[in-house]
């Protein structure tokens, strides 16, 4: 009986063959995992890496976050077992679709099915396991927590080019990984540049100095009070409100990014006779709770005009004169550690924290004048662009991976 064969859309030039239908249950051998008792604390003190399905990245098979090791001891007593180097680590319950190759002998969970390939690349295989992980997925049986077992896999087939050919595959797949790695890394730096530095700038140890090289004057000390107001955002509505109408600042907006990100608004109802306070251009939100006290009074600016805007109701907005305080300024001020650390102060409660706007306002912060303020505004931004460019390069990479993976796996 002849072979069922078949070729991938798009593959190196230099090869010819069609690839061949394998059974994954002929692939290698199969190994799982356990953990070992965590109240015996010895076993946790040893030298052989120890992982769990979290300790897998979601985007990528070439990389493991190993924080945990245990001993030849914890390996005997319990079910898990040392897997040797290049084999397949595949996440099997809870983050099924996760799967990395081994890089040195490691033991895992039992939230792992793990593959020790007999004679095909492991990194080939994992790709290609990656790309069909819904596959694995519909496999998978349970009700709360769905999982797979070696038997419910094991007569899955997947088309397998030649060894030679699975090794340029995963070589260039690699390649790809170790670029959107490199632009990761370079992300990390910058952030740990843009923190450094903006401690630096608000504890005054650096300062900027005017088109002239001359001094500007010393910052000032003034309460928010002073130089602001405070407003509510929407009130009144009901679940049936949500959905259509006008654009409204969404709550995750402003704890998420420094600057209101407007492809993301929501929408509600606003009847024409409603008194709803309109968010205008420059605006500081701040969120007024939160599950723990670290992440109270999370704020965020408008940038952009637009004509007819609204608030969520679980934050507040804060409006300056832009004569004493730059919204591109504020951008950074609201953000950085000594303000973070001293609005976390406002919380208050036990199982959700809430802030006393009365307390906000009562808040001093030292301003420098508007020219300096644009000085480090500016300076900060260009980072961030930066930050943002590389994460969008990140982005077209990967969107770029998956495409050729469509392509270059049967």
């Amino acid at each position: 009986m002849e072979k069922d064969k078949h070729i991938p859309q798009l593959r190196f030039p230099e090869f010819k063959k069609d690839w061949e239908r394998k059974r994954l249950g002929d692939l290698g051998i199969f190994s799982g995992g356990g953990t070992p008792d965590t109240a015996v604390l010895k076993y946790w003190k040893g030298n052989i890496p120890w992982i769990s399905s979290s300790d897998i990245m979601e985007d990528t098979i070439q990389k493991i976050e190993i924080s945990r090791f245990i001993t030849q001891e914890a390996v005997e007593k319990s079910a898990t077992k040392i897997i040797p180097e290049n084999s397949i680590l595949m996440v099997s319950r809870v983050g099924i679709g996760k799967f990395a190759v081994s890089k040195q002998p490691l033991c895992t969970s039992q939230d792992f099915t793990n593959l020790i390939p007999s004679s095909d690349s492991p990194c080939f295989l994992a790709y290609y396991f990656k790309l069909k992980s819904n596959r694995f997925l519909r496999y998978s049986q349970g009700t709360s927590i769905k999982g797979f077992t070696v038997s419910d896999i094991r007569t899955m087939n997947f088309f397998i080019p030649i060894l030679e050919e699975q090794e340029k595959v995963s070589a260039f797949f690699t390649a790809i990984d170790q670029k959107v790695s490199q632009f990761k890394q370079k992300i990390k730096l910058l952030e740990q540049y843009k923190k450094g530095v903006m401690q630096k700038i608000f504890s005054q140890d650096i300062r900027f100095k005017d088109d002239i090289g001359k001094e500007f004057p010393k910052w000032t000390k003034k309460k928010l009070g002073e130089i602001g107001e405070t407003y509510n955002g929407l009130s009144g509505k009901s679940k049936e409100d949500f959905g259509e109408g006008k654009p409204y600042i969404q709550y995750k907006q402003i704890f998420d990014d420094s600057i209101i990100d407007i492809s993301r608004f929501d929408y509600v109802h606003i009847n024409s006779n409603e008194k709803q306070k309109k968010v205008l251009f420059g605006d500081v939100f701040f969120t007024v709770s939160s599950e723990t006290p670290n992440e109270i009074g999370m704020a965020s600016v408008l940038l952009e005009s637009v004509d007819e805007l609204y608030l969520n109701s679980f934050c507040f907005g804060y409006r300056s004169s832009h004569k004493i305080l730059s919204p591109y300024f504020s951008r950074y001020l609201f953000r950085n550690e000594s303000f973070r650390r001293e609005i976390v102060k406002l919380a208050q409660g036990s199982t959700r924290y809430n802030m006393s706007k009365i307390e906000f306002m009562k808040m001093e912060v030292s301003i420098p004048t508007i020219p300096e303020q644009t000085k480090i505004a500016d300076f900060l931004s260009a980072i961030d662009d930066k930050i943002n460019h590389t994460h969008k390069q990140i982005e077209k990479a990967q969107v770029w991976k998956q495409g050729l993976m469509q392509q270059m796996f049967c």
